[in-house]
């Protein structure tokens, strides 16, 4: 069996310190990763296409919007007990108007975006 020197309580501390400096960076890196991942793929795609990552970021809204105003206008009649349809609200009428205008804009930047790339 071969000797060894023996364990000093500088050993211990410095052991101690160097598992604390580990410990540290990886929790940093932890907290971090999910950002950076984030942040890498999708603000590399926002900043190569702004004008396309804020209409689809639009649509979704008010997809989300349409959504909720659903079932928040579904579940208002189940406790009302209303027996006829109400009539939609002024915003979502004007978002059915507006959206047939906007379409071909965006349909047409999305076109030269992708035909600029390719």
């Amino acid at each position: 069996m071969k000797k060894r020197r023996p364990i000093t309580d500088e050993d211990i501390l410095l052991t101690e310190a160097l598992i604390a400096g580990s410990y540290a960076r990886m929790k940093l890196s932890v907290v971090e990763a999910p950002s950076q991942i984030l942040l890498g793929s999708l603000g590399k795609t926002v900043r190569d296409h702004p004008l396309a990552s804020a209409a689809a970021a639009g649509g979704a809204g008010l997809l989300l919007y349409g959504i909720l105003d659903q079932m928040n206008r579904h579940s208002a009649a189940k406790e009302e007990n209303v027996k006829r349809m109400s009539r939609p609200d002024m915003t979502t009428e004007l978002l059915l108007q507006i959206i047939p205008l906007v379409s071909p804009y965006i349909a047409g930047y999305l076109e030269k975006a992708i035909r600029s790339k390719a």
